[in-house]
């Protein structure tokens, strides 16, 4: 889903929500904001799984994300609550969702709880938002079906207490991107929940242009991988260009991306391979067709510059796993 007409990146901005504030503790995924695709209906939770998969290592075209679900009431297969997780299972995206069908409503402190326990971990999460003034459920959905009205990936997020510490405090701050810009936006937990007033009827989101949590809570967070046997390391992917791809739905010819690979947690003098697959079918296939390099490790990371690009319109898979 696209902004509503009200809304924009300024407006998202405004009282200086895209200046970070001082925390003393954080944990924020290191990948690169940009634009969804606006035609049929938004690609905005298609960007948002995009999103969410560079910081585990793989590319995922807006199309590809659509095309691995089904319709369930938005424009052909648009991203919503009831075929995400389809998506996610068919992309091998290992998650963990939110249960937004069996926790008690209001949700809110239970969202928070779940929403802070992922980010902790470095997981980044699709969310699914209300904006204030617009009327829910969507689609004329049944709820909680349709209770949103855009989709984000929340990278990380920010506190004045130990990440351990599980407790959730009202001056935690969430970090996520917008869909609709390079900016990124800082939120204090406890100004998330909106006020809804029963079917048809619009969110009150109060000072904010959007939240979430009330009455119910929305997030799918990235873990990793599925069908994948290997024990592997911790890896992200960034991409250029980064900012916008190509819109292949209106027509637009997909386009090289060269793709940079950091792997993380390594152990200084150890052995690895990266491995590389470029469609959901071959990907985790460990021969040696899909090895691109091997190497030794001499600190805690690794910077891997692919000397092979891959097309925008696809999937592309990288793995770090010891040799």
């Amino acid at each position: 889903m696209p902004f509503p007409s009200w809304i924009n990146e300024t407006t998202l901005c405004a009282n200086g929500q895209c200046n970070k504030p001082n925390s003393m503790y954080e944990r924020i995924a290191d990948i690169q904001p940009g634009y969804q695709w606006n035609d049929a209906g938004g690609y905005c939770g298609s960007w948002a799984t995009q999103r969410a998969v560079l910081s585990k290592g793989a590319w995922i075209s807006q199309q590809q994300v659509r095309d691995h679900t089904h319709n369930c009431g938005g424009h052909d297969s648009e991203i919503l609550s009831c075929n995400i997780d389809e998506a996610w299972k068919n992309l091998k995206i290992e998650y963990d969702a939110f249960d937004f069908n069996k926790e008690p409503v209001p949700q809110t402190a239970a969202y928070a709880k779940w929403l802070k326990a992922q980010l902790v971990q470095g997981h980044v999460v699709a969310w699914m938002i209300m904006w204030s003034g617009q009327d829910y459920p969507i689609y004329n959905l049944v709820p909680p079906a349709g209770m949103y009205g855009h989709v984000e990936p929340v990278i990380g997020i920010q506190s004045n207490h130990p990440l351990n510490d599980t407790t959730v405090y009202d001056d935690d701050v969430v970090v996520h991107f917008t869909d609709g810009g390079v900016n990124t936006v800082h939120r204090p937990i406890s100004t998330l929940p909106c006020k809804w007033a029963g079917m048809g009827k619009p969110a009150d989101c109060g000072e904010y242009s959007y939240g979430v949590g009330n009455p119910y809570g929305f997030g799918w967070a990235a873990k990793g991988f599925t069908q994948d046997p290997k024990p592997y390391q911790l890896a992200a992917l960034k991409i250029q260009p980064w900012e916008r791809e190509p819109d292949t739905r209106s027509g637009e010819k997909p386009e090289p991306l060269a793709g940079t690979l950091t792997a993380y947690e390594l152990t200084p003098g150890a052995t690895y391979d990266i491995y590389r697959w470029d469609s959901v079918k071959e990907a985790f296939t460990y021969t040696n067709e899909y090895k691109k390099i091997t190497f030794a490790a001499t600190t805690d990371t690794y910077v891997y510059t692919d000397d092979k690009s891959f097309m925008s319109e696809g999937t592309t898979y990288y793995r770090v796993v010891k040799a």
